[in-house]
């Protein structure tokens, strides 16, 4: 009984919080917050949670920026934060998140692997990051770009700090997935009968990251990359993580296919899919995960 009030407690607090924006929610729903008691189980949850999308860590990367001033964009529970300070010998490294929850609690966890790191809680509406202009080499924001409301003032302040010769990794969802395709578009509209009322892209809204996410969107490889072609950047879509939610709906997707009440675009992304060497669906030469992963330059 106590479980299931602690449950609708914290419903109506994601809810409540939701409707104050972006920081009051992801200060009440911090994704994969864990608790530690040493480096090496910081470590192997760092392995695993990577393990549950794969290519994921291949296409968004933590070493190999030894010597660099960096920055994880977003930082979250701290993840990223502990992979480029165990897998990177960095110059600087700074974190920044729109929720003081969770830069406290990263904090922690990098203190169990005696590193450092400069956090900072900036202001989800003015996106100002208190560093000087030009002042970092290697920007990593993951699963982050498509929660901001203006994603417009975010890519211009990464734009600023960013140095001439800088990168910046990026994830962010991808339109053109399993997750979309078949686990929104099917399994949980159709085979669920859930977000009946919803349009397709607001039940993507309320499927990835908790019904109440106030915002959360997936692009189209160009219309990403287009997006940030207009705020002074040029980049590639390096390719896309599947995550482990979309390998295991695939046995529906036949049934997906047979269902008259599916639109014709799902069903034509469904028809399409090949397979690689892994086992991993490909839609157009591209692996149809839900990770969608860029790189950016000025």
């Amino acid at each position: 009984m106590n479980i299931f009030l602690d449950l609708i407690r914290s419903k109506i607090r994601k809810k409540l919080a939701s409707r104050k924006g972006s920081a009051a929610y992801w200060t009440v729903h911090m994704v994969a917050n864990e608790s530690f008691n040493s480096a090496e189980e910081s470590l192997c949850y760092f392995h695993w949670r990577n393990a549950q999308y794969p290519g994921y860590i291949d296409l968004m990367p933590v070493h190999g920026q030894d010597g660099k001033v960096v920055l994880d964009y977003g930082c979250g529970p701290g993840n990223d934060v502990v992979g480029f300070s165990v897998y990177s010998d960095v110059k600087k490294l700074y974190a920044v998140d729109v929720s003081s929850t969770a830069l406290e609690v990263a904090k922690k966890r990098l203190e169990l692997h005696n590193k450092t790191a400069d956090f900072f809680l900036i202001n989800e509406k003015e996106n100002k990051i208190p560093l000087p202009s030009k002042s970092v080499d290697y920007i990593h924001t993951s699963g982050v770009l498509h929660h901001c409301a203006n994603l417009g003032n975010v890519l211009a302040e990464l734009y600023r700090i960013l140095k001439d010769n800088g990168q910046i990794a990026v994830m962010v969802y991808n339109y053109c997935s399993i997750w979309l395709h078949l686990y929104v578009a099917y399994v949980l509209k159709i085979y669920y009968g859930r977000f009946k009322d919803s349009s397709l892209l607001d039940a993507f809204r309320r499927s990835t990251d908790g019904e109440d996410c106030p915002v959360s969107r997936c692009y189209k490889p160009d219309e990403f990359l287009s997006i940030a072609q207009q705020h002074g950047f040029k980049g590639r879509f390096k390719g896309a993580a599947i995550s482990m939610t979309e390998m295991k709906c695939l046995g529906a997707r036949f049934d997906a296919i047979s269902d008259r009440r599916l639109s014709v675009e799902h069903r034509d992304f469904l028809s399409e899919l090949s397979f690689n060497e892994k086992g991993i669906p490909v839609y157009q030469g591209e692996v149809a995960g839900i990770d969608a992963c860029y790189l950016l330059e000025k």
